[in-house]
């Protein structure tokens, strides 16, 4: 009994390695690698921070939080920044959802209510550029894909 309950341990066991090793092996094709945050990108996610720290006046624990989601915010535009010109519809999206993440990560920082209406209130700014925006280039017959990248270059935080 004991030998069997061994020999299905070892079975499962294996069984996991070769399924964790073929996601491994399939993960790498899938994503370029990540490119690492340079000198000067540090700087700037650091000035950034400083920003939104005296923006939101944030606490010293949220200031380490924000300075994560700014370090993660830089290290995805920069894993993404070969597709702007091979890819560029494919690039936009990605970029609009690095905004979107950035700006989750940056609302579930925020916990005082001034902090929470501040935001809000800068959200609320951005949609009211980016529907002017959009309302401008419809009325110059602009293409969608002008429309989309005018669009997501309106961007705070």
């Amino acid at each position: 009994m004991k030998k069997s309950i061994f020999v299905l341990f070892l079975l499962f066991s294996a069984a996991i390695s070769m399924n964790a090793q073929g996601v491994e092996a399939a993960a790498p094709a899938a994503t370029a690698p990540a490119a690492p945050v340079t000198g000067a990108n540090n700087l700037e996610v650091r000035k950034a921070t400083d920003a939104l720290a005296e923006k939101y006046s944030l606490t010293a624990d949220q200031a380490k939080q924000m300075y994560t989601v700014q370090l993660r915010k830089a290290k995805n535009l920069a894993q993404i920044e070969s597709l702007k010109t091979s890819d560029p519809v494919l690039y936009e999206t990605k970029v609009e959802n690095v905004q979107k993440s950035t700006l989750s990560g940056i609302r579930r920082i925020l916990n005082s209510e001034e902090q929470v209406a501040l935001f809000q209130k800068t959200q609320t700014e951005i949609r009211a550029a980016r529907s002017k925006k959009q309302k401008e280039l419809v009325a110059k017959k602009a293409t969608q894909q002008e429309i989309n990248t005018a669009l997501i270059s309106i961007y705070a935080e």
